[in-house]
């Protein structure tokens, strides 16, 4: 009887170390990158799809990223935001070790991750009157790759599915905004740009072809818009900007400009024309 209470002891425990040492699965709640050490510098190891089962045996020291080991018997990082664990990521252990090498350095440093605390309204511009191009349902992650200015009012993020601005009171931030760039869009709405290379139009600015006052009017931008400058004639009399898709050229003092920020925009520089064709000699005629 004593030998079979003692062989039960070993059996149990050899079970619950073994326990420990799997640690417990989780499911893939996006499709994500598998990597070959905790952070997104590391190489791409292979990659799972939404709903697949993956076996979760340990985290970084911050929890942000786990260690997990793939049906081929390889074993790579996620980050815990793509996960839906089965268990406390508390009980995990701790990977005192998690890779041999470094990441490369001058790269982006660590993600910045986002999760809905409800359905939240995904838009075009960081403003409410950004058309809504997607929404995130409540749980659903993302990264966050910008913002739109230093109170970090709106963040953009993107994942497998969308890619937009969201208010920043409506998710719950995992990692550092300060390290995210400030960025808006530009006047065309196509590309971001930083904030400082944006003017307003400090009255009605009238947008010519060229930049004289007889030629013809392109469009006429309204007070307070905003401006993408794109250069400058020499003498910085007048602007050549961009709004709504349309550019041309504004009298200078129609936009809140400083002397320094003038000196920044670069000198238009006219294509050559080309060189007229050779007539044919008359006496060859």
């Amino acid at each position: 009887m004593k030998y079979l209470a003692v062989t039960l002891f070993i059996v149990l425990a050899f079970i619950s170390l073994a326990a420990a040492q799997e640690g417990m699965t989780a499911t893939v709640y996006q499709t994500a990158n598998v990597r070959s050490g905790p952070d997104t510098r590391f190489e791409i190891v292979g990659q799972l799809a939404q709903g697949d089962a993956v076996q979760v045996t340990g985290r970084d020291e911050e929890g942000r990223w786990l260690q997990v080991v793939m049906a081929s018997g390889e074993i790579g990082w996620l980050p815990l935001f793509v996960l839906t664990l089965d268990g406390d990521l508390d009980d995990l252990p701790l990977v005192d070790d998690p890779t041999s090498s470094e990441p490369p350095e001058n790269t982006t440093a660590d993600i910045v991750t986002v999760a809905a605390y409800g359905r939240v309204n995904v838009r075009s511009e960081p403003g409410i009157s950004g058309s809504i191009v997607g929404q995130l349902d409540i749980g659903d992650a993302a990264e966050a790759t910008a913002r739109n200015n230093a109170n970090n009012d709106w963040l953009l993020i993107e994942n497998q599915d969308i890619e937009g601005w969201v208010a920043f009171f409506t998710v719950r931030v995992q990692g550092a905004l300060d390290a995210l760039p400030i960025l808006v869009p530009d006047s065309s709405g196509e590309e971001l740009i930083p904030p400082t290379l944006l003017l307003r139009t400090r009255f009605n600015a009238r947008l010519h072809t060229v930049p004289e006052l007889a030629s013809p009017t392109t469009v006429i931008v309204p007070f307070d818009s905003e401006v993408t400058p794109m250069a400058r004639t020499e003498n910085g009399r007048w602007l050549l900007v961009g709004f709504e898709g349309n550019t041309g050229w504004g009298i200078a003092n129609l936009f809140d400009l400083t002397d320094e920020l003038l000196d920044e925009i670069p000198i238009y520089e006219s294509e050559p024309a080309p060189e007229p064709e050779a007539t044919p000699d008359a006496e060859n005629d």
